[in-house]
């Protein structure tokens, strides 16, 4: 509905969401990884592992099949620093762990996340994971996590977005094109850009908006984030980018002070400083102190 009315909701979805919601296929690379703070971390390192050893067997000349392979896969769980290669361990004993070493410590079983979940087979939570079985393993915890885990999920949001929207021209776009659509594009934008899409009124000096848009080219992207929902309510930019976000910079005053911001017009009150460190000091500190007091006279 907030799609139909024109408004940008800055839901957490990833562009592998919207895949799933099309049906496409979603490859191992979408599975929870080392160091992306979601649970099941293990599943990822181990399909890179099994990835891995499988292109290795086949490089070989000939390719290992049979109990070569097997025995080739037997060495290669038990070489150590897999800790350190695959779950980018990079301090304590963990880092030179092998394969073998660190699923019999952390009793990995045939589970969702190979340390609890959803049961994978039957009597899964009793299955130790092991080279023999590494690429079973995989295999079902992928089936898991990117098909039947997510379905109710994905089938909910199909059945939610049809539910307001009388079209089925929707699913023609592509994933990632429905991210834009439904959670806003990423916070990119040029010092170009800024240039031509900030609009100055209420009689703004030339400098401070060159100022303020030198500031603005150099933040990083969570920063710029921070700056879209200080002045906009929402941190992420709307399709088409900075020139759909039609904010607007105006004079404040006293010098010096904080800037402020009227988040219902998209406007940006925008004080006179003496350098361009001097407004990225205080608008930096505006950003990290100002939730709900964007245009409060506590700013000044």
């Amino acid at each position: 509905k907030a799609l139909r009315d024109g408004f940008v909701v800055p839901l957490p979805l990833c562009e592998r969401f919207f895949q799933a919601v099309l049906g496409e296929d979603l490859p191992l690379a979408a599975l929870p990884t080392p160091g992306d703070g979601l649970a099941g971390e293990f599943v990822g390192a181990a399909a890179r592992f099994a990835t891995d050893l499988r292109a290795e067997a086949a490089s070989k000349v000939p390719p290992l099949q049979g109990e070569d392979l097997a025995e080739f896969k037997r060495e290669a769980a038990q070489r150590p620093g897999w800790g350190k290669d695959y779950l980018g361990a990079t301090s304590g004993e963990t880092m030179e762990w092998s394969f073998d070493q660190y699923t019999k410590a952390c009793c990995i079983t045939f589970c969702e996340t190979g340390l609890g979940g959803q049961e994978l087979c039957d009597g899964g939570s009793s299955r130790a994971v092991e080279a023999s079985n590494l690429e079973e393993f995989v295999e079902s915890a992928a089936y898991w996590w990117l098909r039947e885990g997510i379905a109710p999920q994905v089938a909910a949001f199909r059945q939610g977005v049809e539910d307001v929207c009388a079209s089925s021209a929707i699913w023609a776009f592509e994933a990632s094109e429905l991210s834009a659509l439904f959670c806003g594009g990423h916070v990119e934008w040029t010092k170009e850009q800024l240039q031509r899409h900030l609009r100055p009124k209420g009689g703004l000096e030339l400098r401070d908006l060159e100022v303020l848009v030198e500031v603005l080219a150099r933040l990083s992207n969570d920063r710029r984030g921070q700056f879209l929902d200080f002045v906009t309510a929402c941190p992420r930019l709307p399709p088409g980018g900075l020139a759909s976000a039609e904010i607007s910079v105006s004079p404040a005053q006293p010098a010096g002070s904080l800037p402020r911001a009227r988040t219902c017009t998209k406007e940006l009150r925008l004080p006179k400083y003496e350098s361009a460190a001097l407004l990225e000091e205080k608008l930096l500190w505006a950003l990290d102190n100002a939730e709900g007091l964007y245009d409060d006279d506590r700013m000044v």
